[in-house]
């Protein structure tokens, strides 16, 4: 499923991506019969609505021309590694800090890290308001119930000219924030039911006028 998927909306996956992505479906379902990492545990749901739905982001950054290559990656309130792992397997130039409270899963998260063999990734057992020795260049964020909180909680991180890419699943953000300037992206994607929107917020100019 995933690779059709990827197929049809032109991202392509090599042997080696497929092969990380298989052992990390297999320890979800493993562990999400044990721990609450995600009530999706069927295969077609993980390839669908874990693994698609975060690569797609690749598409996004590359709509609202932000280059991923090579940057310093936070993924905010990882959970169960989306999307911060797929896009860690996806882009290995890239070093991706999974930041996730938790501590049942950033266990998890060290056994993905450890079985996937990835390098570019470190998890951080912190919330995001408690780092202070780390600077990002993109923070994402996915399941966002309100982007003003989640823009409060990254302030930090804005203000020293990170980016930060929230998730949206419903439709795009219409409102305002102060101080900040807000693009949403729009992608229509083929061979599942649902669309995607992307918000990115950044302090100043750096990836263009609001739109």
């Amino acid at each position: 499923m995933l690779e059709k998927l990827c197929e049809l909306n032109n991202i392509r996956l090599t042997k080696e991506q497929i092969k990380k992505f298989n052992t990390y479906k297999e320890l979800l379902k493993k562990w999400g019969k044990r721990i609450n990492i995600t009530s999706i545990l069927d295969d077609e749901g993980i390839e669908t609505k874990h693994f698609f739905d975060s690569i797609v982001g690749i598409k996004a950054f590359k709509k609202a021309g932000i280059e991923l290559k090579g940057k310093e990656i936070a993924d905010v309130g990882s959970g169960g590694g989306f999307p911060g792992i797929p896009l860690a397997i996806m882009v290995p130039e890239s070093r991706f800090t999974l930041i996730e409270p938790r501590h049942k899963r950033v266990v998890f998260l060290e056994q993905v890290k450890r079985a996937l063999n990835l390098s570019n990734v470190e998890i951080v057992g912190k919330r995001v308001e408690e780092i202070s020795n780390k600077k990002f260049d993109i923070l994402t964020m996915r399941a966002v119930e309100d982007p003003e909180d989640a823009a409060k909680i990254t302030k930090r991180f804005l203000d020293e000219g990170a980016v930060l890419c929230i998730y949206r699943g419903k439709e795009p953000f219409k409102e305002n924030l102060k101080g900040l300037n807000i693009r949403n992206i729009n992608l229509e994607l083929k061979g599942v039911n649902f669309s995607r929107h992307f918000l990115f917020i950044t302090k100043g100019d750096r990836y263009g006028n609001k739109n």
